[in-house]
């Protein structure tokens, strides 16, 4: 049981970190790495970090969309944000729903997340759960996206960075 907990544990590092680096851009504060692995997202063409010729950017990604989408999250971040008493406490709200993302989105009334965002911390500020579901469905699409650009370059960087 314990092995089948680390395995768990491990799938949503790897879907928490993309979705936390987006959340970092956000705030500006990514140091460029979301721009470095997927420069779609900004509303820009790629090239692979990689020198192996057979490495190519997904051809799959609609750049436009992909930067409509990102716009989009950055705006309702954006003016969420501006609705909450402190940007640490609004940040701190949407870091905690991102890092539950392998939780459903609405536990049944006999369950509750030890991460679960209170009404109350909503209240204060300012916001809904369906603004806040809203941003995190964004980053959610984002973060999924970024790892499947660049694969393998991406995976590099993830080893390099747990290895750490």
């Amino acid at each position: 049981m314990f092995a089948d907990q680390v395995e768990d544990r491990d799938t949503v590092i790897f879907v928490s970190i993309p979705a936390l680096l987006i959340l970092k851009c956000l705030d500006d504060d990514d140091k460029g790495i979301c721009r470095a692995f997927f420069p779609p997202m900004f509303g820009e063409d790629g090239v692979p970090l990689t020198n192996e010729a057979e490495e190519e950017s997904n051809p799959y990604v609609d750049k436009i969309a992909t930067h409509k989408k990102y716009l989009d999250l950055k705006k309702d971040y954006l003016r969420c944000r501006g609705k909450s008493k402190n940007e640490y406490d609004f940040f701190n709200m949407v870091e905690r729903s991102i890092l539950g993302m392998e939780e459903d989105e609405a536990p049944g009334p006999d369950q509750k997340s030890a991460r679960a965002v209170s009404d109350k911390e909503f209240e204060e500020n300012g916001l809904t759960r369906a603004e806040l579901h809203q941003i995190v469905q964004h980053v959610r699409v984002l973060s999924m996206q970024m790892q499947r650009y660049r694969p393998q370059d991406w995976n590099e960087f993830l080893i390099v960075a747990l290895d750490s």
